[in-house]
């Protein structure tokens, strides 16, 4: 094996370059230098934005369905999805609700004024009680009252007033009525259910039918 002649390490003062003085060059600084060239040179690094020029569309290839496709759509709510499609059957439904209600508040308001008057049974006296020895006339000589009239005993059949007596019409088993009286004379009188008649005195003037 041959080795390299041997170098002395020891140098004369005439061989030594002449150098200035300063602080000896930094490890770190020579491992993280930045070696790499600038990425961001060019337009970019100038605050501009690259040109790129327009690609034009790929064409789609004709498949075997698409002469099955519409071409015009129709008009209608695309944003609603699916539920685009009820809307025709709330209409519909709220029509069909709308007649269904205003029909029922006919058929009730009918109803009301054209039922049969239903009216509660009068009390009635126990079997074997003498009927004939209890009076079924009252009279009422002043002040407000609603009365009543019955034709099946114990209830009463006629109403003296100061100035009339009032009884059930032909053909009616009940009535309900209101009078005032005031000073010796009828000064209102108004029938609630039922008909009734009055009989008047000499100087008194018909209030029923007014």
């Amino acid at each position: 094996m041959v080795y390299p002649p041997a170098v002395s390490r020891d140098r004369t003062p005439e061989e030594v370059e002449p150098r200035p003085a300063g602080a000896p060059p930094s490890l770190a600084a020579e491992l993280f230098a930045d070696t790499l060239p600038d990425v961001l040179s060019g337009p970019l690094a100038e605050g501009l934005r690259p040109k790129l020029e327009p690609t034009a569309p790929t064409p789609v290839p004709p498949r075997g369905r698409d002469d099955e496709l519409m071409t015009d759509l129709p008009p209608a709510h695309y944003s609603r999805g699916r539920l685009g499609g009820h809307a025709p059957m709330r209409r519909l439904f709220f029509a069909l609700l709308t007649i269904l209600v205003i029909g029922g508040v006919l058929l009730v308001s009918w109803w009301v004024r054209n039922r049969p008057p239903i009216h509660a049974q009068q009390f009635q006296l126990p079997a074997g009680t003498d009927l004939d020895a209890r009076p079924r006339t009252m009279a009422w000589s002043g002040g407000k009252a609603r009365l009543g009239l019955d034709r099946q005993p114990p209830g009463i059949i006629a109403i003296e007033l100061p100035d009339r007596t009032l009884r059930l019409a032909e053909g009616s088993d009940q009535a309900q009525l209101k009078v005032e009286v005031r000073e010796g004379k009828t000064v209102e009188l108004k029938v609630l259910f039922g008909a009734v008649v009055e009989e008047l005195a000499a100087d008194a003037r018909p209030l029923l039918g007014q």
